[in-house]
């Protein structure tokens, strides 16, 4: 059996104020790119009262920023710690981090396959 290097993705689902805070500390460890979304969602908070014009509104979707990276399987315990570190606040509601593995990645433009594309 050959040995092949395993890529993981990091999955993390963060407030959406830290967004500039992650991007910029995964920039700094050398990731070279990474997808970001806007979402929304809940989880066990279920729900944000607020009040507007005087009259109490309840938000059951919170914005939220969604951080799709993949990377070599050495450097995953390194992306995780950094995001969770730059994202924390301490608070309910600060965010999920999920890694599952890739099986294959494919670049369309020059035909690389594996590690090469995220490299």
């Amino acid at each position: 059996m050959r040995n092949v290097s395993q890529m993981k993705k990091v999955e993390a689902i963060i407030r959406a104020e830290r967004m500039p805070i992650v991007k910029e500390k995964l920039r700094q460890m050398g990731i070279g790119g990474m997808t970001i979304s806007t979402v929304s969602g809940w989880s066990k908070q279920r729900e944000l009262h607020l009040q507007w014009r005087g009259q109490p509104v309840a938000y059951d979707l919170l914005p939220r920023v969604k951080f799709e990276i993949v990377v070599p399987d050495e450097k995953t315990d390194r992306v995780v710690q950094t995001v969770i570190e730059s994202a924390r606040t301490g608070e309910h509601g600060d965010g999920v981090v999920f890694v599952t593995t890739i099986e294959q990645a494919f670049n369309i433009a020059t035909l690389d396959k594996g590690e090469k594309v995220i490299v």
